[in-house]
Order: C-alpha cells, then structure tokens, then sequence
C-alpha cells in the first residue's frame, strides 16, 4: 500500500476514535443530568437478558402526589431484533388488567398511553408495577416476560386556595343592581372538598363539591339595593386529610349613588373680536359618583365639541368652551353624554340660547383674489384665470364691476353679499410674456365708489411650461355667470367676420388709389422735364418761371446743376 494511503486511512481510524470517545463522554453526562433531577420521574425499563428482542420504557405523569389520584401512564415499546415478535400483551402489576398489543416487525416501535388510577400502596410504594410478554422466540419455550417500573414520588400535603371578589359598582342607584363575581382557586398540591361560600350581601350561598389542583370556579351574585349594604364573603373547605379551613374577606360597603351633575352654559359675542361668539359650558359633580366617557355634542349644528372627558366625585368644575364665527342672530344648543360610575348613562341637553351681533355701522369689506391656472405655458395660447371676491362686511356691496387694468370689463355683479365668496372664470390669449392686474370697482354702504386690486400676475412662456389651451376667437371664458356682448357667442363670431372683411376691402381699395395716384405724378413729373429739355434745346435757355406758370399754372421744378470740381 502506497504511503499517502497508509496515513490517510490511519487518519480516519483516529477520527472514528475520536468520535466514539465523545459519544461515550456525551452519554455520560446525559445518566448524570437525569440522575439529578429528583423530582422528575425517569422512564423505568425492564430487566432484559443479553439478546432481549423488546426494549421497553414506562414513565407516569405527574410523578408527585401527596393522595391517591389519576394519572396517565406511557409506554414506548421497541422491537430492536431481527424478526417480528407476536402476541405481545401488556398487564399491570396485579394481574387484574391485561391489554392484547398484537405484534411488532423487526425495528418497529410503538407507543401506548393509558389512564391509571394510583392506589394507596402504589403510593406508600412509590412506584407503579406492569408487565409486558410475548411468544417465544422458540416454539414450546415459555413466554417472555418484561417486568416494569415506573417511580412516582409521595409529596407532602399543602392546601392553598385564592379567593377574590369583584363588585360592579360601589354606588347604585336607588332600585339599582350590583353584580358580585367570586372566584376560587386551588394553588395548593391537594384536591379541595365540600366548598361553600356566604355573603350577608343578598343573603348568597355557593357550594362546590370539590375542586382538583390547578382549577378554579367562579360564581356571580346579582342583587337589587334600597340602600346601602355590605359585603363580607367567607370560604369554607377541606382537605383529603379531613382537616377543616375557612377564609373571609374584607367587608365592601356599597352605597346608594346621589347622582348631581349641575350644567351653566353661557354664550355672547366675543370681547376680542366682534365677529366671533364664545360658549363656555361648565360641569359640576355635586354627588358622590363619578363620571365617566363624557361627550359635548353641537345639537344644533353638529360636530363634537370635547370627547373622552372625566369628572370624578368632589374634582373641580370643568369649563369647555368653543368659538363661534358670528354672522347675524344665531341659536346654540349643546348635549352632553357619558356613563356615571352607578351604571347610569348620562343624556342631557342645555337651554338654547340666541345671540346676535352688536348694532354698529353698517360696513363693506371686499376682498379680491385671482390666480392664473397656468402661470408658465410653453406656447401662446389661451390661460384661463380664477377669481374669488368676498364681502366680510355686515352688509352688500352694490354695483360691482371687475376688469383688467389693460384689458377692459370681465364681469359685472349687481350687488355683493356678505358671507359666502362670488367665485368666477376667465380666459385671455396670452402670446407672450404678460402681467395681468385686476381691479375691482363697487359701492359700499354709504353709496361711495371703491376699488380693490389683486396682486399682479405674472403670466410667462417658456420651454418649461406647460400646454395652454388653443387659443378660440376672443378668447372669453366665463364661469359662474353669463356675459352679454351684443348678442349670442355665434352672432358677436359673425359680425367680428364681417367687419375684418369690410376693414381688407378698404384697406385694399384705398391702396390701390394711393398707387394710381403717385404713378399720374410720377408721368406727370416726367412729362414735365421732356418738355423742358427740349424748350432748353431750343432757345438754348432755361425757359423762365414766369413763362411757365404762364403756361402750366405752377413753378416748374428745375433740377440744380452739379458743382464743378476745384482744381488743384
């Protein structure tokens, strides 16, 4: 065998060494860690001979018990030889119990869990006892028997028990019902037997046979009060043992609720600013009952003025107040609900109260705003502009009129209430870069002219912006109310048509006779120097200006020679 081989195979014989070692060493600790655990009941197997085909384990659950009681019991059996073992019975320890298990193939298992009731000797044993057999592996041998174990610990005695009980309501109404919800628990290591509780409070009993560890009861008392009374419950029970305990609680008192919620709800017009009306509404718990979940409601105009509120027993007034916009006389209601702590639920509403502005000067303030839709276009086109005007006044403006300083009319209004704002449309033809202001002319209440201003805006074209509309015939386009411009849309279309039409004729018309007119001067003037050309040709003369108007009735023009060059 080469070399390298040689050590390669001494290298796997040290590493199958090594891992048998620390299968050994983890198997150890795992019988230490188990045989530590006192309290847990370990799994008990059965004597096995060398060669035994069935390895069986058997626990109990719980494993510690201070009394005779149920528990269940498993089994995990496992046939670990090479054929199948049959006829395989389980049966407990004093034979009165036998269960048929049937067979088991080579390397199957199978797990049983069964109810057992623990007997008085099992526990002073403190260990339970069962058998599981099969056939011979020989046919004529004798059965095969497994002898089985499984330890249980007997515990000492410790009865615990809590009791508690839950009042609805300290304070009911007169007439009222509170509801007493006891409960028991048994905390202890013993079953609790022959419970009764009492309480002078309706005169209730409650009686439980028995309670197992771990479980609890509760029982419900529901009582009506005239007056005031007290609850005192007490518990009684035993233990297995025979032993005797009771347990009372403190006495609750429960009284009659004086409900007194006292409602002032004041409202008037605001000292800061005389627009605005102030309601103040102040709750006062003059009982001994709290309340709870409390909710202001608008009645008359809706909306929830405060929610999730509290006002318990003896705490200060509570002030809510809310700010009213005042426009004209006006009512105010409010609602207050909530829960108050002796169950009853709280509905009531305040007086209505009317309040109305101050006399004063009748006055008309006017606000005007307009913005572009599209302040940037990237062409020329049509930008459409929205306009809002409102009158915070107490009275109407009359005679309104808006328009663009540059541009002219946009809209008239006949009058401008107070309240609500007058919102309109319009759009201009923008074919490049433009400011727009617009202006608004009106009458105010004591019949003098005014005029407000929007701020300038500022309407630009550049490759950035966006797509205006297309640009159509004027360019008009109002919402929210018609304009009248000689007629319909189609006919104002019709007469713009026919009027450029009549401008090009006439334009044209007075061209062409402007054009026949200097082309006659022009022959005119031509004429006129052949003439005189040849009169020069003649007489060898400049015919005299005299002699000409003679003939043609105007001074002739003549043309004036050339200067002659100076010699050097």
């Amino acid at each position: 065998m080469p070399r390298r081989e040689r050590e390669r195979v001494r290298a796997m014989v040290r590493r199958m060494a090594y891992w048998r070692r620390l299968a050994a060493v983890l198997t150890a600790l795992a019988w230490l860690c188990a045989a530590a655990m006192p309290w847990a009941p370990s799994p008990a197997r059965a004597e096995e001979a060398d060669g035994a085909a069935l390895s069986v384990e058997f626990s109990a659950e719980p494993g510690v018990m201070v009394a005779p009681e149920d528990v269940t019991l498993t089994f995990v059996i496992q046939n670990r030889s090479g054929h199948a073992v049959h006829n395989i019975y389980l049966a407990s320890g004093d034979g009165l119990l036998s269960e048929p298990i049937g067979q088991l193939g080579p390397g199957e298992s199978q797990t049983l869990v069964r109810p057992h009731t623990v007997t008085q000797d099992e526990l002073d044993a403190e260990a339970i006892a069962y058998t599981v057999s099969h056939d011979p592996e020989v046919s004529g041998g004798d059965k095969v028997v497994y002898d089985l174990s499984a330890a249980i610990v007997k515990g000492e005695a410790q009865p615990g028990v809590s009791f508690t009980r839950q009042l609805s309501s300290n304070r009911v109404s007169p007439g009222g019902l509170v509801t007493v919800t006891y409960k028991i628990a048994n905390t202890g290591n013993v079953a609790l037997n022959a419970l009764r509780i009492r309480d002078s409070l309706g005169d209730f009993t409650g009686r439980l046979e028995q309670l197992a560890v771990g479980e609890s009861k509760s029982f419900i008392s529901r009582v009506t009060l005239i007056e005031a009374a007290q609850s005192a419950p007490v518990l009684e029970y035993t233990v297995p043992s025979g032993e005797s305990f009771s347990m009372a609680l403190q006495a609750a008192a429960v009284d009659i609720a004086d409900s007194a919620l006292d409602i002032a709800f004041s409202v008037g017009q605001s000292v800061f600013e005389k627009d605005t009306a102030d309601a103040i509404l102040i709750l006062t718990n003059a009982g001994n009952v709290d309340y709870t979940d409390i909710t202001v409601l608008d009645d008359v105009y809706g909306g929830v003025i405060a929610d999730a509120v509290s006002l318990p027993s003896g705490a200060s007034p509570l002030e809510i107040a809310h700010t009213y916009p005042l426009r004209g006389e006006g009512e105010y209601r409010w609602r207050i609900t909530g829960l108050s702590g002796a169950g009853e639920a709280l509905d009531l509403r305040t007086d209505t109260l009317t309040v109305a502005p101050e006399a004063g000067e009748d006055s008309v303030e006017i606000a005007l705003s307009a913005a572009a839709r599209e302040p940037r276009i990237n062409r020329a086109g049509r930008v459409t502009f929205d306009f809002s005007i409102e009158n915070t006044g107490t009275v109407m403006a009359r005679d309104a009129l808006l328009y663009e300083v540059n541009r002219g009319e946009i809209r008239r209004l006949a009058v401008l209430p107070a309240g609500e704002p007058s919102l309109c449309s319009f759009a201009y033809d923008v074919a490049e870069d433009t400011q727009f202001i617009f202006c608004l002319n009106y009458t105010d209440a004591q019949g003098r002219q005014r005029t407000v201003s929007s701020t300038p805006i500022d309407v630009a074209i550049a490759a950035d912006g966006v797509a205006p509309e297309p640009r159509e015939g004027s360019g008009i386009d109002l919402e929210g109310g018609s304009v009248k411009m000689g007629g319909s849309t189609t006919t104002f279309i019709v007469l713009l048509i026919i009027a450029g039409a009549a401008l090009t004729v006439m334009i044209t018309l007075l061209a062409v006779t402007s054009l026949r007119a200097r082309r006659d001067r022009l022959r005119r003037v031509a004429a006129e120097k052949q003439r005189i050309k040849a009169e020069m040709g003649k007489t060898g003369r400049v015919p005299t200006v005299k002699a000409e108007m003679g003939k043609t009735g105007r001074v002739p023009t003549v043309k004036a020679p050339a200067p002659k060059k100076k010699k050097k």
